[in-house]
């Protein structure tokens, strides 16, 4: 699998180059992060704007098996695409195109949690409580359905005009080869992985939690854990620290479980006169009804 850069002109060319699949046409950049860059493109058979982005992996060929990688990450995207949830993209269409695999998912207009916290510096926490209860939301689905993320993280979560919404499903597979038992090296969100994660555990249930924590936190604080496997006691977090804190214990059996951390947000969001109501059904700045005390 021929990776190159996404600097090498070959995406940049006019013509059949930017043609995937001689469905998807590319039209222009829409962000990059760590894995790569997200497109706005056109798919020209039902007439609509999607998202396209490349699987492609965060560290050299020679690192990895990639065709085993190629596999194990079109099973977990097509599996995520079997998802609906309103916090959790919808994935159109799974491609390989000149020896690339590509996810083409929903166009949705918004910012990650890390670019809003670029602007923002912080959220209140009681809107930062709306946002991860959303989140949870969909990661609980997921968890459901039998699909464990493995990346989550501010640039995987979108923040919509009325979504909290979890993307990247199948980029993270990527981040290890399941024929090795060899630690895969991590270099693209090593301080949202869960301490297991970075000594060659493969992703579970638990590890998600850990990295909804980890994101949770950044969301109140405006920045991650200090490290990878603890962090500080967050000093913005008010009532949800013990959450935090349990969230992002080292030990995966001693963290709660999505339900019991659901719990707490739905209580936590109660006090404070905001309704813990389905993703996708209401403003993303929640306002209390009434002050919190």
């Amino acid at each position: 699998m021929t990776t190159g850069s996404w600097d090498d002109g070959w995406l940049m060319e006019t013509g059949e180059r930017r043609l995937l699949a001689k469905r998807y046409r590319l039209l222009s950049p829409l962000r990059r992060d760590g894995a790569g860059i997200m497109w706005h493109g056109h798919d020209l058979r039902l007439k609509r704007d999607v998202a396209i982005k490349e699987v492609q992996p965060p560290y050299r060929a020679d690192e990895v098996d990639l065709p085993a990688a190629r596999r194990q990450a079109l099973r977990e995207a097509r599996a995520a695409a079997r998802l609906s949830h309103p916090a959790i993209i919808t994935v159109h269409d799974l491609l390989e195109d000149r020896g690339r695999l590509w996810i083409v998912t929903e166009l949705l207009q918004g910012l990650t949690l890390g670019d809003t916290l670029r602007h923002l510096g912080r959220l209140p926490v009681h809107w930062a409580g709306w946002v991860g209860f959303q989140l949870l939301a969909g990661v609980r689905h997921a968890h459901a359905m039998g699909v464990l993320h493995g990346d989550i993280r501010p640039g995987t979560v979108l923040l919509t005009e009325d979504r909290v919404v979890l993307t990247d499903f199948g980029i993270a597979a990527y981040d290890r080869d399941s024929s090795s038992s060899a630690t895969v090296p991590i270099v693209r969100t090593g301080v949202y992985l869960a301490p297991e994660r970075l000594h060659g555990a493969p992703p579970s249930v638990a590890a998600d939690l850990w990295s909804f924590g980890a994101t949770l936190y950044f969301g109140i604080e405006g920045v991650p854990p200090i490290a990878a496997g603890g962090s500080v006691p967050p000093p913005s977090a008010g009532p949800l620290t013990g959450l935090l804190t349990s969230l992002l214990r080292r030990d995966p059996r001693e963290r709660p479980t999505a339900d019991q951390a659901a719990a707490v947000l739905v209580e936590f969001l109660r006090r404070r006169g905001i309704p813990a109501a389905p993703p996708g059904r209401r403003a993303l700045n929640p306002t209390p009804r009434t002050p919190a005390r």
